[in-house]
């Protein structure tokens, strides 16, 4: 009969815990997995559950520049006031502009169920959104905008601020011909009651 081996304890518990790290690292939630609350993408809270998503997405709120994880990019969303480039601002992002940490792709088949790879930074895309990581492809997990993307041919002249001046305008004419329309009813009114007064005046 062969001898029995005894191993130490602590040799025990350590190898324990290298193979539930093990497990633990290799099924890792990764960005754009599905998940039902913030605990299913991070134990230590550095990755968010947005349940606005179809089955949840895993990903970094607020994130920076080229500071997401491997395989995933930063988007900015509602980067941009209008979906037409002409009325895209130089200074920079819309103050409502808000990062994620978005799932890369290449193909729709790098996608869960119900989410499309889809070029998140292309201009005019129908999210208002940027790609903000340098040297990357916009291309992620996302689902399709539900509006129509901008026609190539649309007016840009609806951003300019002559536009905007020609609207005021119209709308200020508008307005003065409706008070002259309210000036002439009283005026209208008060003859009659005048003369109705003045008739009984008269009885």
């Amino acid at each position: 009969m062969l001898p029995r081996l005894f191993l130490p304890q602590s040799v025990v518990a350590v190898a324990a815990v290298v193979a539930v790290a093990a497990l633990s690292f290799g099924c890792a939630p990764q960005i754009g997995d599905e998940c039902e609350t913030s605990v299913d993408c991070s134990q230590g809270g550095e990755r968010l559950c947005d349940i606005t998503q179809p089955g949840g997405y895993c990903t970094v709120f607020n994130c920076e520049p080229d500071s997401c994880p491997d395989d995933s990019v930063c988007i900015a969303f509602a980067a941009q006031l209008s979906a037409n480039p002409a009325c895209n601002s130089a200074d920079g992002l819309s103050r409502f502009s808000r990062s994620f940490c978005m799932a890369s792709c290449s193909s729709d088949q790098d996608c869960r169920s119900g989410y499309q790879c889809l070029d998140a930074g292309a201009e005019g895309n129908a999210w208002g959104s940027v790609l903000l990581d340098a040297d990357e492809s916009g291309k992620v997990c996302i689902v399709p905008a539900s509006e129509a993307m901008l026609p190539e041919d649309a007016e840009a002249a609806v951003c300019s601020n002559e536009a905007a001046y020609s609207a005021a305008g119209s709308g200020g004419g508008g307005a003065s011909g409706g008070g002259g329309t309210a000036g002439t009813d009283p005026t209208g009114g008060g003859g009659a009651a005048g003369s109705d007064s003045a008739s009984g005046g008269g009885d």
